[in-house]
C-alpha cells in the first residue's frame, strides 16, 4: 500500500511539472540552450524530488535485499 501511496504522489508532482513546462512553452523553445538548460535542470530537480518522496513513503524496505 505504501507503494501506491508514492507512486501517485510521484505522478501528481510529475504530472504538475509536465503541465507547467507546457504552459510555458518548453516543448517549443527546447532549442535555445538556456531553455534546454532550464528544462534540463527542471526534469532533474524533478527526478530527484520523486526520489525522495518515494523513499520518504514507502521506505527502503523493498531494496533490502541482504538481511
Amino acid at each position: 500500500m505504501k507503494n501506491i501511496n508514492a507512486f501517485l504522489a510521484i505522478g501528481a508532482l510529475t504530472l504538475s511539472v509536465a503541465a507547467l513546462l507546457y504552459l510555458v512553452d518548453a516543448h517549443q523553445n527546447f532549442r535555445n540552450i538556456y531553455w534546454a538548460l532550464g528544462i534540463s535542470l527542471t526534469l532533474l530537480i524533478t527526478h530527484v524530488t520523486n526520489m525522495a518522496i518515494y523513499f520518504k513513503v514507502a521506505g527502503d524496505k523493498p531494496y533490502k535485499w541482504f538481511k
